[in-house]
């Protein structure tokens, strides 16, 4: 099912079916494309201990290249057209296979979480994906349906290996691909003790090299980064070699267990680290140290409170129609980091405060928290703009950031409650609007079931815990592309996925 639509954006008004978004007088345009991804295989596939290791959710990603649209699931690779006609689907531990790597992880159960990019300016897709270890995977051209190669990056030039649910992050600019997953034992005093991240660095000539089973030489390992460090995208053709590329995450409490997850109303900074490129080889933070930021406009000082997402002990929300609930909890972490110029654009999930909330305000429901670093002084990033998106009436999560050639913003999340299913919601925000301030949500698509997929604890996981990309199609720059989990299929275990691209229009309509 494909539906193609110019709409304003609206009153959030989630419907039975996606016929009607409402208008405000003066809101600006934007056009939304959007199709049906993979689905779910269905409970036969998915039963407890004998299924793949996630096959309880899509764990979703896509890219663009302005001919193919990439959609990735720990089942699928499912190449499309632009306007959502699927041209290939190979199953993802097929092609991990065919690449020359083991899809299995040490305890079994086939790939998972899964990121694609297409890297425009060495026209390659890259995706990296939890398998026997950390694997990183480049088609051998711009066409998607071709070969690939593949590599384990922290297994060369001596590893340690991540081969522990390394939880993969991805991101890239003109210079090379960066690639940050979880090492247990090592240490980052911005989060939680006995678990950080290791960043690999790689020049692009190298990427490209992979798709020919040629290993990188220089893969610029840091060691000690900080849980749950995100990669930023950087579409910018002209950038120089020496420019250093961003990574950035939130801090956490490090006294409670879990506390990046699990913390009651933790004023948290925002963490930024650089790479800066010599050659092939480069420097990790080299004007300085970590940055460690604080959260209000100008940050002179704290605005935003962390909170424990909703709902009790096992974070999960309430959907229509069911009492199972949905896993709520990985929507903890910033999902994407993107670069516009010197400037860094992320969301970040949060359950709600309840009291004591000062400046953020009292909530009733799961929120995202947007965030506009500047970095135009690399060492001393600072908060331009922040804002956030909230509802009384509906939880928000998994929210996803996309930034057009002309600088305007839009971020694609769900949101589910007691009244509603799983829907898809897009948010934008031009580059001349006022600062920090977004339009109403405009509904994508509107969830007609309840997603069942019930575990141990009575809830339905859901979305990709590792975070979800927005890509830029880098032929038009207008376009962006974002996928996410919704639910139309009351069968267990059959989640649906939905790809949206969308264009923010320049003219009142």
């Amino acid at each position: 099912m494909t539906d193609r639509r110019t709409v304003r954006n609206s009153c959030l008004a989630i419907l039975p079916t996606l016929l009607l978004v409402l208008s405000l007088s003066g809101a600006y345009a934007q056009t939304i494309v959007s199709f049906d991804g993979d689905r779910g295989p269905g409970i036969e596939t998915c039963k407890p201990k004998i299924g793949p290791i996630h096959c309880d959710r899509a764990e979703m990603d896509v890219a663009a290249s302005g001919k193919q649209v990439v959609q990735v699931t720990w089942q699928n690779v499912n190449v499309y057209d632009p306007a959502g006609n699927l041209l290939k689907s190979t199953p993802l531990s097929a092609v991990i296979r065919a690449a020359g790597l083991d899809p299995n992880p040490p305890r079994g159960g086939g790939p998972f979480e899964p990121h694609i990019i297409y890297d425009e300016f060495i026209e390659r897709w890259v995706i990296t994906v939890t398998c026997r270890n950390d694997c990183t995977l480049v088609s051998a051209g711009p066409d998607a349906t071709g070969a690939w190669g593949g590599t384990s990056l922290s297994c060369l030039q001596g590893g340690a290996c991540l081969d522990r649910d390394p939880g993969l992050k991805l991101g890239y600019d003109k210079n090379g691909i960066y690639v940050c997953g979880g090492h247990i034992g090592d240490d980052n005093l911005a989060t939680v003790p006995g678990v950080s991240y290791d960043c690999f660095a790689v020049p692009s000539n190298e990427v490209k090299a992979i798709a020919q089973g040629i290993a990188p030489t220089h893969i610029n390992r840091g060691h000690n980064m900080p849980l749950d460090i995100v990669p930023a995208i950087d579409h910018d053709p002209t950038k120089a070699a020496a420019a250093p590329a961003f990574f950035a995450n939130k801090s956490c409490d490090r006294t409670a267990q879990y506390a990046c997850q699990r913390s009651p109303n933790f004023s948290f900074d925002w963490i930024v680290n650089t790479f800066t490129w010599n050659g092939g080889g480069g420097t990790y933070n080299s004007g300085g140290s970590q940055q460690v930021i604080k959260t209000d406009v100008g940050s002179k000082s704290n605005k935003w409170l962390y909170n424990t997402p909703c709902c009790a002990d096992i974070m999960s929300i309430p959907q229509a129609g069911s009492e199972v609930t949905l896993r709520a909890a990985p929507s903890h972490r910033l999902m994407n980091v993107v670069q516009h110029g010197w400037h860094l654009y992320g969301v970040l999930g949060t359950g709600p405060c309840r009291e004591a909330c000062g400046s953020q305000g009292a909530d009733p429901n799961n929120i995202l928290i947007y965030v506009d670093l500047d970095c135009s002084q690399p060492a001393a990033c600072v908060v331009s703009q922040t804002a956030k998106l909230a509802s009384t009436d509906l939880h928000l999560e998994f929210g996803t950031i996309g930034v057009d050639g002309e600088g305007n913003i839009g971020i694609v999340g769900t949101a589910s409650s007691a009244r509603t299913n799983l829907s898809v919601l897009l948010w934008t925000h031009r580059k001349d609007d006022p600062a920090g301030r977004f339009a109403d949500p405009a509904t994508v698509v509107a969830g007609t079931q309840p997603y069942t997929c019930r575990n141990e604890k009575s809830m339905a996981p859901m979305g990709n815990s590792v975070g979800i990309l927005t890509a830029l199609d880098p032929v038009d720059r207008k376009t962006l592309w974002a996928t996410q989990q919704w639910a139309n299929d009351i069968s267990p275990c059959v989640w649906a996925t939905r790809i949206v691209g969308y264009k923010i229009m320049p003219e009142k309509q």
